[in-house]
């Protein structure tokens, strides 16, 4: 009778040993895939930067590829959706041909959650346009926001805000 228990006792410790082996593999694999998951700043910076050369004239990327079906921009009196916010820039450019479009974009501040992040920067535009046949440059400056999210494991902006300040920098 004591040998049976004996080796009842070694058989459920070596159940109970196997058990602790396997859930400690098991929870390894989920905190690495957690942390593989995870947004890196080098992400959040790399997205906001596909999206402005998205939107450079004769861009072949594709815009929607960096923001959401929901995006919202807040400049100019907004919230517009993207194609609102184009359609408000083409009225207030008129016959002027917009001949490229290129951003600098620094000073970043982010700070990064389980599924999403926040973005801070200044974004310095230059601007050709085709006044009249001559070619006219601009350079506003920028204070933007972007609120960016995990979509479908896809990381893509959901919100930008924008404020120029060009003015405010020339006093």
């Amino acid at each position: 009778m004591k040998n049976i228990l004996n080796y009842r006792f070694g058989f459920y410790l070596l159940i109970g040993i196997l058990l602790g082996i396997f859930t400690i593999y098991i929870l390894e694999e989920n905190v690495f895939d957690e942390y593989d998951d995870e947004i890196s700043e080098e992400e959040v910076i790399q997205t906001i930067t596909n999206f402005f050369s998205s939107i450079e004239v004769g861009s072949d990327l594709d815009t929607g590829d960096y923001i959401t079906e929901d995006f919202k921009i807040v400049e100019l009196g907004g919230p517009y959706t993207l194609n609102e916010f184009w359609d408000l820039i083409g009225e207030s450019q008129g016959d002027n041909i917009p001949i490229s479009r290129k951003w600098d974009l620094s000073n970043w501040i982010i700070s990064i959650d389980e599924e999403s992040a926040h973005a801070s920067y200044k974004n310095n535009g230059t601007f050709v346009t085709s006044i009249d046949g001559e070619e006219v440059t601009s350079n506003p400056v920028w204070l933007e926001s972007g609120y960016l999210i995990l979509d479908d494991d896809e990381l893509k902006i959901k919100y930008f805000q924008s404020e120029e300040v060009s003015d405010y920098l020339s006093n």
